[in-house]
């Protein structure tokens, strides 16, 4: 058995737990990529998908589910603006962020699909079509 074979660091056209912060549709051309770790037990990972209507969209996992979700110009890249009911935002933040310290403190599944919903403030219940959201 040979040891040098390359390492995957991508996986494509993969399932993740994240969905549109706006509509919530499931993600389409799904990208992981492993970052590797620190420790045997940390898990590092970017986390990037399209939907049809609102573009990009990419997280981070580090062994916790993500704090926040970012809209991006294209997978693993610079986050880009979109503006909802006439706010511009270039994160949305997921419930994580919302669970008392305690609770974040210990061990719970970092793909669990519960932890990585969208802050309901911050979704648009009417998204401004007029408005191309990279603009």
């Amino acid at each position: 058995m040979s040891t040098n074979r390359p390492v995957e660091r991508d996986r494509i056209r993969t399932r993740t737990p994240m969905r549109c912060p706006l509509c919530r549709s499931e993600l389409r051309d799904v990208m992981i990529r492993d970052l590797g770790g620190v420790t045997a037990d940390l898990v590092w990972q970017l986390h990037a998908g399209e939907c049809t209507e609102h573009g990009w969209f990419q997280t981070e996992v580090i062994s916790r589910p993500p704090r926040e979700i970012f809209a991006v110009n294209k997978p693993f890249g610079v986050a880009r603006r979109v503006v909802v009911d006439g706010q511009e935002f270039y994160a949305f933040s997921t419930v994580w962020n919302d669970l008392p310290d305690h609770e974040k403190r210990q061990r719970v599944d970092p793909f669990d699909p519960r932890y990585w919903q969208v802050r309901r403030d911050e979704r648009a219940r009417d998204y401004d079509r007029s408005k191309p959201s990279g603009q």
